[in-house]
């Protein structure tokens, strides 16, 4: 099985970003995204690992993160594997599940879980299509800009209305605890390429710092400062898709060397720096 990379950008559809990798044998370090992510597994056996648990999965398995789950999926027996990724901009997807009263709070209550659907398939299937341009047999496009688009809102709402439908959904109340995570996790993103002390951050949280350490593990499945380390990649990838050099997205989220950047990149993304820009 010959190893390929691709990344799907288009300008006509900025709230979303894809990736089909085919014979791969890149691993994930945990990681997290800051958007909401959809992936289905195409050949290949591997597993999806959440912060408290881990489940198989095979082709045709439908797998949706929610943004900020920590979260890998590593190829079973170090064997090749491919898949496609999709990561669609949380306040864009919010915006469109608001829409239909079926959907409207689905964001604030699913978990991360795994689909097992054919139908889940078929969707994933026709959004790649769209993506493709609407490739027919003979290789011509089928679909403009804005048939494109229409399909992949219509794919996205009827993947998630699948989801609602499959009570994928969790029930938590707030708690002060669970507030000063949150306006520490914050405070983190919006810091992230400084240097940030434990002590700050349980200040902001209003709690001690072994116990910001323990909120954090129990929430995230890292420490802040894994975690701060895995937004910075975010923030780079970011900086890389505007056309930003490697060294210059390394320099402006904070890390002192490229070696370092490099590493950290690769072992989050499954990809180099120039793989990801090069696309």
């Amino acid at each position: 099985m010959p190893t390929s990379l691709h990344f799907w950008r288009d300008p006509a559809l900025p709230f979303l970003e894809g990736r089909r990798a085919t014979g791969s044998l890149s691993c994930y370090a945990p990681h997290t995204h800051p958007t909401f992510s959809i992936g289905i597994v195409d050949a290949g056996r591997s597993t999806f690992a959440l912060t408290r648990r881990s489940t198989p999965i095979v082709p045709g398995d439908v797998v949706l993160v929610r943004a900020g789950d920590v979260h890998s999926c590593n190829p079973e027996d170090l064997q090749r594997w491919s898949y496609r990724m999709f990561h669609i901009d949380q306040a864009w997807l919010r915006d469109l599940l608001a829409e239909s009263p079926d959907t409207c709070r689905l964001l604030e209550t699913m978990e991360s879980q795994v689909i097992r659907s054919p139908q889940a398939v078929q969707l994933i299937d026709r959004m790649t299509a769209a993506l493709d341009g609407g490739k027919g047999s003979n290789g011509s496009k089928s679909n403009d800009g804005a048939a494109g688009e229409a399909e992949v809102i219509t794919c996205l709402h009827e993947l998630m209305l699948l989801c609602a439908e499959a009570g994928g959904a969790q029930t938590a109340g707030e708690s002060g605890d669970a507030r000063g995570l949150q306006d520490a996790y914050d405070y983190l993103l919006a810091h992230c390429r400084e240097r940030i002390g434990l002590d700050t951050l349980a200040q902001v949280a209003g709690v001690g710092r072994y116990q910001l350490i323990r909120l954090f593990r129990r929430r995230y499945g890292l420490t802040p400062h894994a975690l701060q380390l895995d937004m910075k990649i975010n923030q780079a990838r970011s900086l890389l898709r505007q056309g930003a050099s490697a060294a210059d997205a390394a320099y402006d989220t904070g890390f002192a060397d490229q070696s370092h950047f490099h590493r950290a990149f690769k072992s989050r993304v499954a990809a180099t720096p120039a793989q990801y820009q090069n696309r």
